[in-house]
């Protein structure tokens, strides 16, 4: 994932940087009526989680736990000559100590199949990080990912999924399926996998205890931008999204409850708008040319967030002195040099670690409820919400002439 986040010229607001629960449990709470997980807890909704227990590590954890990179990790768990005794003795205590399934790891040359990674889009960089954080995981169980996109476009409905495709891949003997984001006509998909495992990564609430999820906290994500925005004075605050996705309603609301929870429900605005740049310079536009301009801007992603600085350059906007604006993904769009884009970052390596073992899970024959992650995201502020409100203008008073 591209993460500037050890940059000194980028500010991390992790909320839980500590990993640890107000008990000291660790970094994971279970909700005893729900069986979720919920990682991370936050004290943005004013409250922190109580529940404690058992989270379970990735190879990256493990790697980062040593300050080594995942394939040294993976060659030492694996016991391979190139790793001496003393490296492989800690990267094996660190895996038992983080709850790493060592029961999965397979050897360097053995391969048990193929993983289908379902997408909507191949243009959404996010998607990149999270394929990315799959096959590391994958790959230390002998198996690797092919990434399809599954969208399609027909007369007779404007988006639908191309059940066609996910049915080959079930002949071709797949041995299971990542779903990222939410795709079209769930039903029809489920329905075209079959009997194969099936996990979904960043999607939508709707989904939990349907199949196994890994999800993106938003509503934590929309509190770490509005406090940070309110905290540098901003009330009139305007968020692009809640169109096309269910994911991006869920963002919305989040966006709409932070502002609540800091009494500026009436001041809170919603324009449609989905997650492409198009729609977002569109929403940008409307919200920019209109009769009460925001002094700030939240977006449903960073694609959507760089619609809306091209919509604040054409308008006569200077960001962030006159407009702040903030995307949601930390993508290497939003860490160009150009764009510094402050923006929420939903911990893809995790995101897609987790769903990977628990496909893995799945496929070796793990059978049990629906399970459910909610992987807390943290902040990452740029330039382009670096400042406080713009002064307000004075109106012109009209004169009128007899």
């Amino acid at each position: 994932m591209s993460n500037d986040a050890s940059s000194p010229s980028h500010d991390i607001i992790d909320p839980a940087a500590d990993g640890s629960s107000p008990d000291g449990g660790g970094p994971a709470g279970i909700d005893g009526s729900t069986g979720q997980v919920v990682e991370q807890e936050d004290k943005v909704a004013g409250s922190i989680a109580q529940d404690e227990g058992p989270t379970r590590g990735t190879l990256r954890d493990v790697a980062d736990s040593l300050g080594i990179s995942s394939a040294v990790a993976l060659r030492a768990l694996r016991g391979t000559d190139d790793i001496r005794p003393l490296m492989a003795t800690r990267v094996r205590e660190a895996a038992e100590r983080l709850n790493f399934p060592l029961e999965e790891l397979a050897d360097e040359d053995s391969h048990h199949g193929v993983v289908a990674v379902l997408v909507n889009t191949m243009r959404n960089t996010w998607i990149s990080d999270l394929v990315r954080a799959i096959r590391i995981e994958l790959t230390a169980t002998g198996r690797s990912a092919v990434v399809v996109p599954t969208r399609r476009r027909v007369p007779e409905y404007p988006v639908a999924a191309d059940t066609e495709a996910i049915e080959s891949l079930v002949r071709l003997g797949v041995d299971g399926f990542l779903m990222i984001s939410d795709l079209a006509d769930m039903d029809s998909v489920l329905e075209a996998t079959g009997d194969r495992p099936f996990v979904g990564i960043g999607c939508s609430r709707d989904f939990v205890g349907r199949f196994d999820t890994v999800r993106i906290d938003d509503e934590v994500g929309q509190g770490l931008l509005v406090d940070h925005l309110v905290g540098l004075g901003h009330t009139e605050i305007a968020h692009v999204g809640g169109v096309g996705a269910e994911v991006a309603r869920e963002r919305a609301d989040g966006f709409r409850k932070a502002m609540e929870r800091h009494g500026l429900s009436e001041t809170a605005r919603v324009e449609p708008g989905d997650f492409t740049e198009q729609v977002g310079h569109t929403a940008g536009s409307m919200l920019l040319r209109g009769s009460r301009v925001p002094t700030a801007i939240t977006c449903a992603n960073d694609l959507t967030a760089i619609g809306v600085l091209s919509a604040a350059r054409e308008a006569g906007y200077e960001v962030p002195e006159q407009l702040a604006v903030a995307g949601y993904g930390n993508t290497s769009l939003a860490a160009s040099g150009i764009a510094q884009l402050t923006s929420v970052d939903p911990n893809s390596d995790r995101l897609g670690a987790l769903a990977a073992q628990f496909l893995v899970d799945r496929v070796s024959g793990h059978v049990g409820p629906a399970r459910d992650v909610a992987v807390a995201p943290s902040i990452v502020v740029r330039r382009s919400s670096s400042a406080g409100p713009r002064p307000a203008q004075e109106r012109r008073k009209r004169i009128s002439v007899d």
